[in-house]
């Protein structure tokens, strides 16, 4: 298997579909290249035991599993993939396990990596730092981020795990009207459920699209709770690339195996392709500040 990658959005770019919806690519952006999306009948997901350290009453977990919930019940309805909630874990390392049982984890950063890592440190070079230091490695103005790893060559999906950042976002669970200057205990300052219905479709192989009321719009004020809600365009993705009763559906034909088994392996058909991650991320900014501040880069990754 070759070195993994990694494709990193921060924000939103320039010129993206308002499509109802837009599936996650090999490359970013590029309809040339095969859609990203799992073949296995059921993916298990877990919960780091940590949470949210910046919190007490650790109403999180349950946040994050009704997001997760929301995807099945869509799934239930007219998909063919089960998103399972497995018991909680010690791990804090992000990125696909070559050996061993490999976790989707779901955890928060409570730290920033630019606060904890001195600038000399190898990490920083071979992009580690977050898993070596227990950190967020990303954009300040990034809310969570989901890192997805795949065949480069099928799209097939082996590991999918969400980051939270909070280092940098006040992450609550309330249902009252947004956090003023004093903050009353159900207000909303940066929604978990909110941010991780959204991370979730990317777990899926969800891009970003600008069509109006998205779940996958790329931005979230403070205070937002809508994206709880899931539109339609996302829920007809659901429907057309996991479609109950058949295999799930890539953009072109995969040729031969394709590891299409959906095993996790990276090794299915023995040709020794590599696998790949992209990254998708919740922007707090308004869109048209975003804008200015796309980047993408490349790295290395795996724990």
């Amino acid at each position: 298997m070759g070195a993994l990658a990694s494709w990193v959005v921060l924000a939103v770019a320039l010129g993206q579909s308002s499509a109802p919806y837009v599936r996650s690519r090999v490359s970013p952006g590029d309809e040339s290249t095969q859609c990203l999306y799992w073949t296995q009948s059921r993916v298990v997901w877990q919960q780091s035991t940590v949470g949210n350290q910046r919190v007490t009453n650790h109403t999180e977990f349950k946040a994050i599993s009704d997001s997760f919930q929301s995807w099945q019940d869509l799934f239930a309805n007219c998909g063919n993939l089960t998103l399972e909630e497995g018991p909680r874990v010690s791990s804090r390392k992000v990125g696909y396990e070559r050996t061993g049982t490999n976790i989707n984890l779901m955890l928060f950063r409570s730290r920033s990596c630019r606060e904890v890592v001195d600038p000399s440190d190898a990490c920083n070079t071979l992009d580690t730092c977050a898993n070596t230091y227990d950190c967020w490695d990303d954009s300040d103005g990034t809310i969570a981020i989901t890192l997805t790893t795949y065949d480069e060559r099928t799209g097939v999906v082996y590991d999918s795990d969400i980051s939270f950042n909070a280092a940098r976002f006040n992450f609550t669970t309330g249902n009252g009207g947004p956090c003023g200057i004093v903050a009353t205990p159900d207000c909303v300052e940066t929604d978990v459920q909110n941010t991780a219905t959204h991370e979730v479709g990317h777990f899926v192989g969800l891009d970003h699209t600008l069509a109006t009321g998205s779940t996958m719009n790329p931005s979230a004020p403070p205070g937002e709770t809508e994206k709880r809600s899931i539109d339609q365009g996302s829920k007809d993705f659901v429907c057309a690339a996991y479609p109950k009763g058949s295999a799930s559906k890539p953009c072109f034909p995969v040729p031969g195996n394709g590891n299409g088994n959906g095993d996790g392996d990276g090794d299915g058909d023995g040709d020794g392709d590599g696998c790949a991650t992209a990254s998708g991320g919740l922007a707090v900014l308004p869109l048209l500040a975003a804008a200015s501040l796309f980047t993408r880069r490349r790295r290395r990754g795996g724990r």
